[in-house]
């Protein structure tokens, strides 16, 4: 089995070094993947942020019935996103 020691060893980096990047790549790769999320969602429904998605739900814009599930997954998405954000700052700074 293959481990972070003799992979930073390969790599002639120090194991830190090689922790902290692959979090870092980890985390760029997450967020791509939740952005990709919340585009889809946003466009689905005509709207830049989540309360434009409440607001034509409350006019009757669009069923609430089918915004509900989505509603609730770009509100985590969002809160999940921003969590990302602030560990790669952390990462970066």
């Amino acid at each position: 089995m293959v481990n972070i020691t003799s992979i930073a060893k390969e790599l002639s980096i120090p194991e830190d070094e090689l922790i902290k990047e692959s979090l870092k790549a980890y985390l760029q790769d997450k967020l791509i993947e939740i952005e990709s999320e919340i585009f889809r969602i946003k466009k689905k429904f005509g709207v830049t942020n989540i309360y434009e998605l409440n607001k034509k739900a409350e006019k009757g814009e669009i069923s609430e019935d089918k915004a509900f599930e989505d509603y609730f997954l770009l509100d985590n998405l969002e809160a999940e996103k921003e969590k990302i954000e602030k560990l790669l700052e952390s990462l970066n700074g």
